[in-house]
Parts: structure tokens; sequence; C-alpha cells
């Protein structure tokens, strides 16, 4: 299987906007698809998994979509919750924001399919099954298990202590690595905690409830503090957490 963070800075560092890609068809929430993808990369993606729809995690769906406007010919894919399609409806796509769903449409098709998920329930794009789990997050989040046939990988979307998702991880054989939120310094650890995100201290306190055979990759690392969450997880000198690249393509068997 392969991933990669899709960059959304000049400099191709930064995770200031949230998509990642699997294996060139399936995106996993859309702030940096039209930012990060050139055109014909974006062609490629056939199905998007929404986590939740704060704006890093949806930012540039709109600049995507009508970026390719002339060039579908089937619509792509969108899968999210009945809370999150209705959310996306009423504050994003609309006369003053940018174009209703219902004028979402070439002289081929309607630009976007909705599909929505529960939590739990499993469902099938791009030839992966994906598993959502309800995070701990300031609104309604889940995390992802996806599957081929032979690898699995876990992301947390955005997240602070939470519980289910790791009695997922410890029943699938499978699983390769994790990612997960790590997105403010020691000395923000409250401010973490009370937005539902990690700092490198509550990551710590997490990985007792993680399979000890898995490799950790910390991803949507705020951007001002990027560089110091990189220098503590260095100082941990705890070899199963490192810090995913932003660009880099990872591939996992």
């Amino acid at each position: 299987m392969k991933f990669r963070i899709v960059p959304s800075t000049r400099d191709g560092r930064q995770q200031l906007l949230t998509t990642y890609l699997i294996n060139d068809t399936l995106a996993i929430d859309a702030g940096a698809i039209a930012v990060g993808l050139s055109i014909e990369e974006q062609l490629r993606i056939r199905s998007i998994v929404l986590t939740h729809t704060h704006l890093d995690h949806v930012f540039s769906l709109p600049l995507y979509i009508t970026d390719l406007y002339d060039k579908l010919l089937e619509p792509v894919h969108v899968y999210c919750t009945e809370s999150d399609h209705a959310a996306l409806d009423q504050y994003l796509f609309n006369h003053r924001m940018w174009i209703p769903f219902e004028v979402l449409r070439n002289s081929h098709t309607e630009l976007l399919a909705f599909h929505h998920y529960h939590a739990g329930e499993s469902f099938n794009a791009e030839g992966l099954r994906i598993t959502p789990v309800q995070v701990s997050h300031t609104v309604l989040t889940h995390g992802l298990l996806v599957e081929d046939d032979e690898t699995a990988l876990l992301f947390t979307s955005d997240t602070g202590a939470t519980d289910r998702i790791w009695q997922l991880a410890a029943d699938c054989a499978k699983l390769r690595a994790v990612f997960i939120d790590l997105s403010f310094p020691n000395r923000l650890t409250e401010l973490a905690r009370v937005s539902h995100h990690h700092s490198p201290i509550t990551l710590v306190e997490e990985l007792v409830k993680i399979r000890d055979d898995l490799q950790i990759y910390g991803i949507h690392l705020k951007t001002p503090y990027r560089d110091i969450v990189i220098g503590e997880i260095d100082a941990l000198k705890n070899d199963r957490i490192t810090i995913a690249e932003v660009g880099r393509e990872y591939i996992f068997t």
C-alpha cells in the first residue's frame, strides 16, 4: 500500500492543510487536495474519505472539484457522515461561499457522489476496505483503518486520548503502521488536551494502549511548532515513534 502526505506549503515541509493519498486514487480528507497535487494527480483520485469537516481538512474540496469541472466523465465518490455532508452543504457549498451541490455538474455527470458511513461499519472504496472509528475531538471525527488483502494502515485523524481505535488495532494482524495526530509541543500540552490533540507528552501516555510491534508516525504537526515537536520526539529516543515526512512516498507490504 502506498501512502503520502500531500504538501500544502511552498517549502513542501509543512502540513498546513490535511490530505493523505493512498495508492494515488484514494484521498483521506481534502484540505490540500487542490494545493499540493497537479491536475493529472487530481484526476487519478476517484474517492475521498472525510474524517470530519474542520476547515484544514476540507479547505480545497471546492477548488478541486471546480478545477476538474470540464474533465470529469463520472463523479468523484465522497464518503462522510450524514452530519458532515449537511455541514458542507450548509456552510461551504452555497451561493455565498462557493457553488451549491445541485449546480455542480457538467454536461456528462454530477461532479460529486456522496455516500454516508457510520462508525464501526466497514465499506469498500478503490479496492480497499475502510473501517471508520469515532475518536476524541471537538467535533464528530473518525479515525480510519484502511486495508488491502495483505496490509493495513491506521489513521487517527484529529484526536486526543481515545480507546476504541486501539482495540481495533490490536485485533488487526496485518496492521503495519499507525499515523497519529501530534499537533503541539510539550509546552502546549494543556492546549493539546482541551482541544483534543496530542503533544509528545500525551502521545507517550497513549503508548500503553498501542500494540508494541507497530511503527508510529506523527502527523498533523502545527506549522509553527513542527521543528520543536520533531526535536522533542528525537529526545525520547524511542524507535517506535517517528515523524512522517510531508511529500515522501511510503510503501507498506
